[in-house]
């Protein structure tokens, strides 16, 4: 029996364990910095950060919500792997598979549980492991009938209203039990959505590529938004939780404490949406060239793209942080214009570091990896000590990194562009 449920988490880790890993690397790699951060130094416990959620109704629901988001698309990829609808065909007891589904879903919530372990006990820990586990598979599972609704509403309270450890314990075993069940069974029904035209008849050249490029995005990569949106929630409540609790609540520090958190944030974020935009690029070269598109029109497109998600999200970044730590009106404004500011700047900043990476040798996702750490070490460092003003030292690097000269030096055939000019001059 155990060689049998070693072979299938083996066929499970091999198939969807790597496009569930592909997915999850750009969020945990962000959570990590942020927690980095708030952690790390003379920054907070996590015992203070799971006080908070204690204590604040508002803020323990947008903490559970928004860890929900960042471990889902993962979740989805591992669950809903074509590769291994086969399993449920074999002769593999039913009670093997789920086991070997949970083992692996288990895995994306280790975070989740060190932080309550470390900030509330052991108890504390199991609990919200398993409650968040149950509630990913009730997501996934849509559920349906009496008892899985019945099971969902038992939790979701549980969660919203703080139970103890051990009565939540106790209200995510049937959820579990039920939710992951139907999470598997139901995978392979997935629904086929029908998409509507994003562009408008008489849009200009420049907004009717970007929307083109969306359009992309929000079709083929809703889980790079969602990764998005996950990691802006984690930035605004990690950004509130520090400056509640060091009490830092003036303009100055909790701007500069906002930025600080939404820099590495919104670069994670901003480099997973780039890829994207620029494969519907080269995609789409062929077109451009037979239209006439000038350099200007392409760059312009494509920045467009990338920066209109990440604006939005840190724009609710700054609204989530000043509603959080109650800040008045006047710094409630200030943090939702530095944030709006900051957006695309570290979007162009993040898009000149994919377009630098990606040259298609098989180095390119260490390349955007080692690019992207550096720029957040810089843009948080500079965040850091110079608070609002270090948009300041954004917008050159920005402007360098994603205008036409940038497009044009840093795409992958700028070095057969070089060599193809110098054997022309020679």
């Amino acid at each position: 029996m155990l060689r049998r449920f070693a072979l299938v988490v083996r066929v499970l880790v091999s198939t969807a364990g790597k496009d569930a890993f592909a997915r999850a690397m750009p969020l945990y790699m962000g959570m990590g910095l942020v927690a980095a951060v708030v952690f790390g130094g003379n920054g907070m416990h996590p015992s203070q950060l799971t006080g908070i959620a204690g204590e604040s109704p508002l803020f323990r629901v947008a903490l559970w919500g928004a860890w929900l988001l960042v471990g889902t698309p993962a979740a989805r990829a591992l669950l809903r792997a074509p590769a291994t609808f086969f399993l449920r065909a074999l002769p593999v007891p039913r009670r093997e598979l789920l086991s070997a589904h949970a083992l692996l879903l288990a895995v994306a919530e280790l975070p989740w549980v060190a932080l309550w372990a470390i900030g509330a006990g052991a108890l504390a820990g199991c609990a919200a492991g398993a409650a968040a586990l149950a509630a990913r598979c009730m997501l996934l599972a849509r559920p349906r009938g009496a008892r899985e609704l019945s099971a969902l509403a038992l939790l979701a309270g549980a969660i919203a209203l703080g139970a103890p450890a051990s009565v939540l314990l106790a209200c995510a075993a049937p959820a579990l039990a039920v939710g992951l069940r139907a999470a598997v069974a139901r995978a392979p029904e997935i629904p086929a959505g029908r998409e509507r035209s994003m562009i408008p008849p008489a849009a200009p050249a420049l907004v009717a590529l970007a929307l083109v490029y969306l359009a992309a995005l929000v079709r083929g990569h809703r889980a790079v938004l969602v990764r998005g949106l996950a990691l802006a929630a984690i930035g605004a409540l990690a950004a509130a939780a520090w400056a509640r609790n060091s009490g830092r609540l003036g303009g100055g520090p909790l701007a500069a404490a906002s930025l600080v958190a939404l820099a590495p944030v919104a670069l994670c974020a901003g480099a997973g949406l780039a890829g994207p935009v620029l494969r519907e690029e080269r995609r789409l070269a062929w077109l451009l060239d037979a239209c006439g598109a000038a350099a200007g029109l392409r760059a312009g497109a494509v920045a467009a793209a990338v920066a209109a998600p990440l604006v939005a999200l840190a724009l609710g970044h700054g609204a989530v942080v000043g509603a959080l730590t109650g800040a008045a009106p006047s710094v409630t404004l200030r943090l939702v214009g530095g944030a709006g500011l900051a957006g695309p700047l570290l979007a162009a900043i993040a898009l000149g570091c994919v377009r630098w990476s990606a040259r298609q040798d098989g180095r390119d996702s260490s390349r955007v990896l080692l690019s992207v750490l550096a720029a957040i070490a810089a843009s948080t460092a500079a965040a850091w000590t110079l608070g609002d003003l270090a948009l300041a030292a954004f917008a050159p690097a920005a402007a360098l990194l994603a205008g036409p000269a940038a497009a044009r030096w840093l795409s992958p055939g700028r070095g057969r562009g070089a060599a193809a000019g110098v054997g022309r001059a020679l």
